[in-house]
């Protein structure tokens, strides 16, 4: 009976996923518009960095407000690769490494750290890190890169969006399968277990460190695969754009708006980042003076103050509640026995 529960409640998320993929496809290919393409692949990239950082700071509880430096690892792999004649598909490996091996080294010291304490040094380790991009000459300090043109699958960079949405999808997909396949692990009992009493949970042998550095080095791998895609999208590559402090909070901004912890939060969260901030920038931002940004950061604290738990986890909740009102009442019309 197990094996048959764990497939039932997996399928719903498996077809949703296979929804998403079909109806991305058809975007790519029949939908022309540079705009509603470009949407589609920054909500993705976005979806993507939102869940990568929901790892960390979703599932095993530590806020992240440096994120974006895995980001970066992904990105700078696919310039200077770019930049020297190779191929970029070797920045999907390359910059893996390099964002799996940063995570380890950082988190190590700072994952002994709970709260806002962690916080403020996720803040302190991006500072460093971007100070040391901006002076280091073969990182191509605050000028950073812009990567040849070419075309073509080799290249990873084509005339039209359509190929960069499928890319996206892919790694949409991937990043949504691995979450889901966490939620169902070891790992994720663990860190949902030491997210809720890491005392109690140290208490029957979870090692903290151990288990969150895993989770840690592996949130750093996708973001930093979405940081290679965004690198052949753009052609171009620099510390504000990357591994800036502002973009780390972009994509805290996904998860806390979606719903930390929760496996369709932050595709919800990139939805409604992604869709307010490109519509209203449209709508205002030419002749509005930045008011754009006043209505959008506006929308953003009203969402947060009046459904904290993010837009996914109150309707789980609600579901929730709906579920146990309906047990309720049914146990109380169950004649007895």
């Amino acid at each position: 009976m197990r094996s048959l529960a764990v497939p039932a409640v997996i399928r719903p998320h498996a077809i949703a996923i296979v929804a998403i993929v079909a109806a991305g496809l058809v975007t790519a290919g029949f939908v022309h518009d540079a705009v509603i393409l470009d949407l589609v692949f920054t909500l993705l990239l976005y979806a993507v960095l939102g869940q990568s950082w929901n790892w960390i700071s979703g599932y095993a509880g530590n806020i992240s407000f440096g994120h974006a430096i895995f980001f970066g690892c992904g990105a700078y792999a696919a310039a200077l690769l770019v930049t020297h004649g190779l191929s970029p598909w070797l920045a999907f490996p390359a910059g893996a490494a390099a964002a799996a091996l940063l995570a380890l080294v950082t988190g190590f010291p700072t994952l002994a750290l709970r709260g806002h304490y962690f916080s403020i040094a996720t803040i302190a380790v991006a500072a460093i890190i971007d100070a040391l991009v901006r002076t280091q000459e073969w990182l191509g300090r605050a000028n950073g890169f812009e990567l040849p043109i070419a075309t073509g699958w080799g290249a990873l960079q084509f005339a039209d969006k359509g190929p960069y949405i499928v890319l996206a999808l892919a790694l949409f997909a991937a990043v949504q399968i691995a979450t889901l396949a966490l939620e169902h692990s070891r790992l994720g009992y663990y860190l949902r277990a030491l997210r809720a009493n890491y005392a109690a949970a140290a208490s029957v042998g979870i090692d903290e460190r151990r288990w969150k550095l895993v989770a840690f080095a592996w949130s750093a791998v996708m973001a930093s695969c979405a940081g290679v895609l965004y690198a052949q999208y753009t052609l171009f590559v620099d510390p504000p754009s990357t591994i800036a402090l502002s973009v780390s909070i972009d994509i805290a901004l996904v998860g806390v708006v979606g719903g930390i912890g929760t496996l369709w939060g932050q595709a919800a969260g990139a939805l409604v980042d992604v869709a307010l901030a490109k519509g209203v920038a449209l709508q205002l931002g030419g002749g509005g003076k930045g008011y754009d940004l006043v209505i959008y950061g506006a929308i953003i604290c009203l969402i947060a103050a009046l459904r904290p738990s993010g837009i996914v986890g109150t309707i789980v909740d609600g579901v929730r509640r709906r579920r146990g009102a309906t047990d309720t009442q049914a146990a109380l019309l169950e004649p007895a026995a």
